[in-house]
């Protein structure tokens, strides 16, 4: 879901940027038929009466953005892009309200009501275009945090997804109107057939031969330091599928047809400032650990760097700054960090240096130069910088160089036009560990093919122990998991219109400036949605950090269809407030921690437990009890996580939760008019006749029924009458 938003805004970036500017001719009517076309399907509050556009045009279609604000209503504002077709590929509408906002809050307005709402905005605006789209299944926990519900929808053409086509709507939770409308449709798109294609089970095999998966080392930085740990993973970045027609692998890059995939690199890729992300020592702070340790002094750091030939750092060149940094993130490792310069007559810097050296060992760790003569011409090819780069680690990292290999697949950012020569190379050399790959690990080099100088030089390598490879299940039964619980789908990809360039901006391609239809490529690729990382001993799905998958989906009960809270407990739901289904048992007792567990969905503060329905360790009850006494909601010795609740006991919780505990303890203000009053703690009465007041609980006619044990529902109703004041 988050991917096709983003898609969706990039995209819509890309017009503003590169669109050029469109002149109009005189007594165009462009403009007067963009704003009559959105005011035809929306109305323009009549406090928004200044008025903006803007006009951009490629390939004789001009695209309209309009924007409405009124100067006394606080960004109130309506902005609209329409093409000169009369289609309207953007719409948004803010308006303030004073006051406090309804965030944290149950919705006015259902999911279902809302998203029927948009698809009639849908329809509206492109008659006949669901029959083109599905809905992008959506498995993210809703949240009260989020004033509106996000409606997304993929193009279908075959049966078969188009991914980067769609729509987006955003609809108001309180209000029910639309905030936000998003179009992005590639006009006149031609498709090939899906005739003579690969089977599944062949693209699978496809798959296996000519991308697949890895073993490989990997690393979590967290608190405790360095974490490594041996996975499965995909060996070639998402960018790349397989060809539906020939099995081929297919690199979404190859639609511009020009350039090595391999030969240019992002330059700011591996940009490391003068201070990295450690803390600065004092001089004196310096000089002690120097006396204790046998840490190189500033001037043995920096001998070692003016005697690095690829460097030439001569007498021309000054060490500006310098200073002991903590290196990131292992413990207790320092580095020099050298900052040489040299200026010309005027005083203007042409040359400059950043150099981190390893304060214990003398190991150059990074160094990143600037050299400019105003030479543009690359001199040098590929050949030539692979070169220079492995006799430079040969010199200064023979023995690490050794225990690497060139990854071939490195990811590419920047994609040169044909018959282009690359302005710089780079090259990656990732660490080798009994045998398997350690891709955090590894030595960078950057070769500028203009001066023929190596311009960025990195070096990670931690010293820490890696477990084992000699237990690891054998790749088939990788392969197993991989297509059975992720998988691979058909898809339609688009030529992109437009190419990034190393110097920056963006250029349109020119083979999509002529009016021929766009060509949409039928390919293979990997289910979005899960993580492609798999545990190499048990062949689990795992998170980034290296714990347990464990796939959110939204909360759906099986046995509430006929009960008395189900529309509660429905509402709740929608917004990822309730305890883990697919069985509610909304008749049994609940437990007092889960109980807390959905107090903490609703607080602020809890954001921990937001989304989370059930505890699934000790150590998340006690940071759950945790949490609520730090707020104020339970005491220390109230704590009974499996207990089941009382009545009263909820009440008292709930009050707290509100911060209406202080006039709640005030019990002899109070008249209860319970018939069973007297059964109430009498230090609770205050607080039950304050929920009785909110309507937070209303009890059974008249009796309150203190001690009775709090079931299910009943304990979700109290949270929905608690989110409903």
């Amino acid at each position: 879901m988050k991917k096709k938003i983003v898609l969706a805004i990039a995209l819509a970036m890309v017009v503003s940027l590169v669109f050029p500017s469109f002149v109009m001719a005189e007594g165009d009517p462009g403009l007067e038929n963009a704003i009559k076309t959105v005011k035809k399907y929306f109305e323009i509050p009549e406090e928004l009466s200044e008025f903006s556009y803007g006009v951009e045009s490629r390939d004789g279609i001009s695209y309209w953005n309009l924007n409405w604000y009124g100067k006394s209503f606080k960004g109130s504002n309506v902005s609209a892009t329409v093409d000169s077709t009369g289609d309207i590929l953007y719409y948004s509408c803010y308006m303030y309200e004073e006051g406090p906002q309804e965030y944290g809050r149950l919705p006015k307005i259902s999911k279902a009501q809302a998203k029927s709402k948009a698809e009639e905005i849908i329809e509206k605006l492109n008659p006949g275009i669901l029959a083109q789209l599905k809905p992008v299944e959506n498995n993210e926990i809703g949240s009260l945090d989020n004033r509106l519900y996000c409606f997304a929808y993929e193009r279908i053409h075959d049966g078969v997804p188009v991914p980067s086509n769609g729509i987006i709507v955003y609809m108001d939770k309180q209000t029910g109107e639309l905030r936000d409308y998003q179009k992005t449709w590639t006009k006149d798109l031609s498709f090939p057939s899906k005739d003579n294609i690969l089977s599944l089970e062949e693209a699978q095999k496809a798959y296996i031969k000519n991308l697949g998966l890895r073993l490989t080392y990997n690393a979590v930085h967290d608190m405790n330091g360095l974490k490594v740990f041996l996975a499965y993973s995909p060996v070639y970045n998402s960018s790349y599928y397989v060809d539906a027609a020939t099995g081929e692998r297919f690199y979404f890059g190859d639609f511009y047809g020009a350039g090595s995939k391999n030969a240019a690199m992002d330059e700011v890729r591996f940009d490391v400032g003068f201070s990295e992300d450690g803390v600065v020592l004092s001089p004196e702070e310096i000089a002690a650990i120097e006396e204790v340790s046998s840490l190189i002094t500033q001037e043995q750091a920096e001998k070692i760097a003016r005697n690095l030939k690829a460097l030439k750092l001569d007498d021309t060149f000054k060490l500006e700054r310098a200073g002991l940094y903590k290196r990131y993130p292992e413990k207790n490792k320092y580095n020099w960090e050298l900052y040489f310069s040299s200026k010309d007559e005027e005083g203007k810097t042409n040359f400059s240096s950043n150099v981190s050296i390893d304060a214990k060992t003398g190991e150059i760790v990074n160094f990143n130069t600037y050299y400019y003569d105003g030479e543009k011409t690359p001199k040098f090819n590929k050949d030539d910088a692979k070169e220079a780069v492995e006799k430079l680690l040969n010199e200064i990292q023979p023995d690490k160089f050794k225990e690497t290999e060139l990854d071939e697949q490195e990811e590419v950012t920047i994609v040169y036009p044909e018959n282009e020569q690359p302005s710089s190379y780079a090259f990656s050399y990732t660490r080798k560990v009994n045998g398997v790959l350690f891709p955090e690990n590894g030595i960078y080099v950057q070769f500028d093919a203009i001066t023929g100088n190596i311009v960025s030089y990195r070096l990670t390598w931690y010293d820490i122990e890696f477990p084992s490879a000699e237990k690891v299940l054998p790749m088939e039964k990788i392969y197993d998991a991989f297509f059975s619980e992720i998988g691979l789908e058909l898809r339609y990809v688009i030529k992109p219109e437009y190419i990034v360039y190393p110097k920056g901006g963006f250029t349109v391609d020119e083979a999509a400036d002529g009016k021929e239809k766009s060509e949409a490529k039928l390919v293979y690729a990997v289910k979005e949605g899960k993580p492609t990382t798999f545990d190499a001993n048990t062949g689990v799905i795992l998170n980034y950090d290296g714990t347990p998958y464990k796939e959110q989906k939204p909360l759906v009960y099986t046995d509430i269809s006929n009960h008395y809270a189900k529309n509660q407990i429905e509402t709740l739901a929608e917004n990822g407030i309730g305890l883990e289904g697919p069985e509610l048992k909304p008749n049994e007792k609940i437990k007092q921690k889960d109980f807390m567990l959905l107090i903490s969905q609703v607080i602020n503060g809890g954001y921990e437990f937001w989304g989370k329905s059930a505890l699934s360790t000790d150590k998340e009850t006690e940071d759950l009890y945790n949490v609520l006494i730090s707020q104020g909601i339970i005491k220390k010795d109230e704590i009974n996580p499996e207990a089941p609740l009382t009545r009263e006991e909820s009440v008292k919780f709930v009050i707290r939760a509100l911060k209406y505990d202080k006039v709640a303890d005030l019990s002899d203000i109070f008249n209860c008019s319970f018939k069973d009053k007297e059964e109430i703690d009498p230090a609770l009465i205050g607080y039950v006749v304050i929920a009785k007041g909110l309507k937070i609980v209303n009890g059974s006619g008249e009796y309150f029924r203190p001690k009775e044990e709090l079931k299910k529902a009943d304990a979700l109703i109290i949270i929905y009458n608690y989110l409903s004041i």
